[in-house]
């Protein structure tokens, strides 16, 4: 088991935990924990996310700050040079690489971005990679919805997607569907 250390960060949407592995001179992100996606104290990370609360190094005081400002509304670029992806499997690697190209104020269909990776009728297998996102907001798995516009499902919950799509100026009709011409596809 890695040695890992954790450190959160206060954002306009709640606590988000950032947690990574020292490997040599360098630190790979394990794990990016959004607001209510954790139990209270329902497992390691968790529990070591408290414990360090505010201690961090340079390179994942960097990201929280990017991350901050993400949340702020600024139009952040995330570097997944920090992230470890070895963590992942290679379809996981490919959608969640897939899932980066999608413009900040736009979003594309579980359906499209299966398409994208080679994949015809794979909405649902993407589905699955992105709820096993471990670096929400760097990977940006909120800009996936439902080919009508239904937000599908979102690890922070609906009303979390729906706020960060928001931010990124994503508009809603009246049925609470994504509007067609925000729309990447």
């Amino acid at each position: 088991m890695k040695n890992t250390s954790c450190i959160s960060v206060a954002t306009p949407i709640g606590k988000i935990g950032v947690v990574w592995t020292q490997e040599g001179n360098g630190r790979r992100v394990l794990r990016v924990l959004l607001p209510g996606s954790v139990q209270e104290g329902s497992s390691p990370s968790e529990r070591t996310l408290s414990r360090h609360d505010g201690q961090s190094r340079d390179d994942m005081a960097l990201l929280c700050l990017k991350i901050q400002e993400f949340l702020r509304g600024g139009a952040v670029e995330f570097s997944l040079k920090e992230m470890d992806m070895s963590i992942c499997s290679a379809f996981q690697r490919d959608v969640y690489m897939q899932t980066r190209r999608i413009p900040r104020g736009r979003v594309m269909s579980y359906g499209h971005l299966a398409e994208a990776i080679g994949i015809s009728k794979g909405a649902r297998a993407v589905g699955t990679a992105l709820a096993r996102n471990p670096f929400p907001l760097v990977v940006p798995c909120h800009r996936v919805v439902r080919t009508a516009g239904e937000l599908g499902g979102f690890g922070g919950g609906l009303k979390l997607k729906k706020t960060l799509l928001k931010l990124e100026g994503i508009t809603f009709d009246q049925k609470g569907r994504v509007s067609r011409d925000c729309f990447f596809d």
